[in-house]
């Protein structure tokens, strides 16, 4: 079976390599591909049974390959993101593996490869699994305007360790420790805010899962948070709002 790997990681590159020949000695790996240009003038003159595809590349995203040449063999594709599900079984896909891939998903993906007969079809399984999880990502937002002093601020939600209420305003703290007046409420941020991320601990603080510093048991079944940067307050997560607080934090 000649396979090709396309893929600018070249670790990954190497180590799906590796898996594959695990499995199967006898697969060929015809190349190891980096970029959407090279990848499309590489398929037009070879002929390939089964292409492992990352969906962001060097020059940029795997889709618009599809857009260069035509491609008749069956795709799995690999990712760090679950968003393009939807898109990548419009494109040949037979499977969706997210990194790090393990070889076990990988030895399933092959499996299903290898039991296809008449032509491939998508696994509508996975589909619709992945459905609302990508129709919500198309909608959280990923940058913030703020106002620090005079100036106005762009912070990305990465470096944000949590929002907060008070005194009749919402202030975004900083991993850094930088406090920034927000024009908005908690109740109309946090719809937007990727749930992976971002948990609503009370009524006065939405928090980032990376600021989540220490947690204690507090009276009344309820939870204290330690965050950092440190509030200048207890954070207290209510007995109804426990279990979906750990339910969260083990996502």
């Amino acid at each position: 079976m000649k396979i090709l790997i396309i893929e600018d990681e070249q670790h990954q590159a190497i180590q799906l390599q590796k898996y594959l020949k695990e499995i199967d000695n006898s697969f060929d790996i015809v190349e190891i591909i980096p970029s959407v240009s090279n990848a499309a003038g590489f398929i037009a003159i070879n002929n390939i049974d089964l292409i492992f595809l990352d969906i962001h590349l060097s020059d940029g995203l795997c889709f618009e390959i599809f857009e260069k040449v035509k491609i008749d063999c069956p795709v799995i594709f690999t990712t760090a993101y679950d968003q393009y599900a939807i898109e990548a079984f419009r494109h040949n896909g037979i499977d969706y593996l997210l990194k790090p891939i393990s070889k076990e998903d990988l030895k399933k993906s092959i499996s299903k490869f290898r039991s296809l007969t008449g032509g491939y079809q998508p696994d509508y399984e996975r589909l619709i699994v992945t459905m609302e999880a990508f129709e919500k990502a198309k909608n959280i937002k990923r940058r913030f305007v703020c106002q620090a002093g005079r100036k106005l601020k762009i912070v990305t939600d990465d470096e944000i360790a949590y929002f907060y209420a008070f005194e009749g305003s919402v202030f975004l703290r900083t991993v850094k420790n930088e406090n920034l007046l927000f024009d908005d409420t908690l109740e109309n941020i946090e719809p937007k805010l990727d749930p992976y991320q971002f948990f609503r601990l009370n009524r006065k603080i939405i928090a980032n899962i990376s600021a989540i510093k220490e947690m204690y048991p507090y009276s009344k079944s309820r939870l204290k948070i330690s965050l950092m940067p440190e509030f200048n307050d207890d954070v207290i997560v209510s007995y109804n709002n426990v279990r979906n607080f750990m339910k969260w934090i083990k996502k």
